[in-house]
């Protein structure tokens, strides 16, 4: 063999040494780019999951926002439709004392407070009611005096041991204030169902 066939020959081992050498290098290239690829869908699906998670929960937070906003919004609503309720019945209940029923109703409020005393009752009543008080504890056999000073109240009576110890209001803002929470209720209950509460 000359020279020529060995140069030859090691310079057709070293073509094929390149071509494996090449397409070895271009499988790995290959198998990298996929792996690249793979890492990149990988951390772009990661990321739409963090973005869709963040876009849900601030979603989520609206629609609770909105939502609280909302009931706090009816709830506001339904208190001042009781409140109005309550002015409607309070500017009734000022009429009142120009019922032509009133006097039954005073009637029944003044024995009310006087089963509170055993002895004498002083009543306090607005000077419009005076003369009718009067004439129904002339019926009544409790000893009473009638203050002087007038009560500032729509209807009813106030009444107290001489003394000042044992105080009875029976008015009808007295009577009102008293029932007002249960009142509240009922109201809230007849106007929105029973599921109201305030």
């Amino acid at each position: 063999m000359a020279i020529e066939d060995i140069l030859r020959a090691l310079e057709d081992k070293a073509s094929a040494q390149i071509e494996v050498n090449q397409a070895e290098a271009e499988q790995r290239v290959a198998e990298i780019a996929s792996e690249v690829e793979k890492d990149a869908v990988r951390t772009r699906k990661a990321r739409l999951k963090k973005v869709e998670d963040t876009v849900r929960s601030e979603a989520t937070a609206i629609v609770y926002s909105a939502s609280l906003k909302a009931k706090n919004e009816l709830i506001k609503a339904q208190e001042e439709t009781v409140d109005e309720a309550f002015r409607m019945a309070e500017k009734r209940l000022s009429e009142l004392h120009n019922d032509q029923g009133y006097p039954t109703i005073l009637g029944v409020l003044l024995d009310e407070v006087l089963e509170f005393f055993d002895g004498e009752v002083v009543l306090q009543v607005r000077s419009d009611d005076r003369e009718l008080v009067l004439k129904m504890m002339e019926q009544r056999l409790t000893p009473f005096s009638v203050s002087e000073a007038p009560l500032e109240a729509s209807g009813g009576l106030v009444a107290s041991s001489p003394g000042g110890r044992i105080e009875v209001f029976n008015t009808f803002e007295s009577r009102l204030d008293r029932a007002r929470d249960k009142l509240r209720l009922e109201i809230s209950k007849t106007l929105f169902g029973a599921g109201a509460e305030n």
